[in-house]
């Protein structure tokens, strides 16, 4: 009987099966986090594409439109960043004139919110999402 409780306490079966649970939610919960950033990285890049494209087309005397118009500037801001789902808006896109060194300027802002798809990330980075914004500035020619 006293044999039978030593041997008990020195068998660790199923102890790494433990332990591979314990970390596997840190790995996984890792994964996600990178997944996701990945993902917000490249919406993130597609906003700065758009302003830039946006203010090109503005610096050129393009009218501002909407986005529905593609030979407007919102609608080339909008042409410009296929890979955001839901796509850009009219009241994403703003744009502004301004005197920079004594010549006008026109700036394109695009602001975007970036959906959060892992639920856990979500509750992390406090909502549904991300926002994302960015500018871009040229001189009229």
């Amino acid at each position: 009987m006293f044999r039978a409780v030593i041997r008990a306490k020195r068998d660790d079966t199923g102890a790494s099966a433990v332990e591979f649970a314990i970390v596997a939610i840190v790995l996984i919960l890792l994964l996600t986090g990178i997944i996701q950033f990945g993902f917000t990285f490249f919406q993130y890049l597609e906003v700065v594409h758009a302003a830039r494209e946006g203010a090109r087309w503005a610096s050129l005397g393009l009218d501002e439109g909407s986005v529905s118009n593609s030979d407007s500037v919102k609608g080339r801001v909008a042409a410009a960043a296929p890979g955001l789902n839901p796509g850009l808006t009219d009241d994403q896109i703003t744009l502004s004139g301004e005197t920079v060194d004594g010549q006008e300027a026109i700036t394109v802002r695009v602001v975007y919110t970036s959906p959060v798809f892992v639920p856990l990330i979500g509750d992390i980075v406090g909502g549904s999402g991300i926002r994302l914004e960015s500018a871009a500035t040229l001189r009229v020619e």
